[in-house]
């Protein structure tokens, strides 16, 4: 198997630490093959090439690495989107930039995506994380005056859901930056925007 991410980042570590990180890169894989629900812990080992016993030498079950699977990811992606909105206060642009880079990242990075859309799905406490940081751009909005919502986990289940949408159709048909536009001016909407106001935020 080609080396991955967490290969990549453990590269010159102890035989432990890079077993680790070739069955988290080959879980990445086989989720993007397979899907979460239908992954096998022995897809999973094939596709490192190891053994099956090796899987419970690093982790107790199927969860367990997908969920650090997806931590991994969702850390990386972050740390990208962070880096891009240094310095950025409006809340309103937070979102269009965030949105816009993330479903960029995701589209660019397949694996990723079918892992980060299906942690959010699978694993609870790993959609609570990710909501975190919606959260607080949301607030931020409303604190300044630019979204008129009540931030509901139901507000944030309808972005993301957006989102996904964003990033699915693209990842079936080819990037297409209209539909991330699109899915941009949907969200300032829903958080309370007019449509005038939405479409000039939205970069064309």
């Amino acid at each position: 198997m080609r080396h991955g991410h967490f290969q990549d980042r453990t590269a010159g570590q102890g035989k432990r630490e890079r077993t680790r990180s070739a069955l988290l890169d080959a879980a990445i894989a086989v989720v993007a093959e397979k899907g979460m629900e239908a992954a096998k812990i022995s897809d999973i080992t094939t596709a490192a090439g190891l053994a099956n016993g090796t899987f419970y030498n690093h982790f107790n079950d199927k969860d367990e690495i997908l969920r650090e699977a997806a931590y991994g990811i969702a850390f990386e992606v972050v740390g990208r989107l962070d880096a891009e909105m240094e310095g950025i206060d409006d809340a309103a642009i937070r979102v269009v930039t965030a949105t816009t880079r993330f479903v960029s990242i995701l589209t660019a990075e397949r694996d990723w995506a079918a892992v980060l859309l299906g942690g959010a799905d699978r694993l609870p406490d790993f959609r609570e994380n990710l909501y975190r940081y919606l959260r607080a751009d949301i607030e931020r909005g409303v604190a300044q005056k630019k979204f008129d919502v009540e931030v509901t986990t139901f507000l944030l289940d309808q972005i993301v859901a957006l989102i996904g949408v964003a990033v699915r159709a693209q990842l079936h048909d080819g990037q297409e930056p209209e539909i991330t536009r699109q899915v941009c001016g949907s969200i300032l909407r829903l958080l309370g925007m007019t449509p005038a106001r939405a479409a000039k935020l939205v970069p064309a």
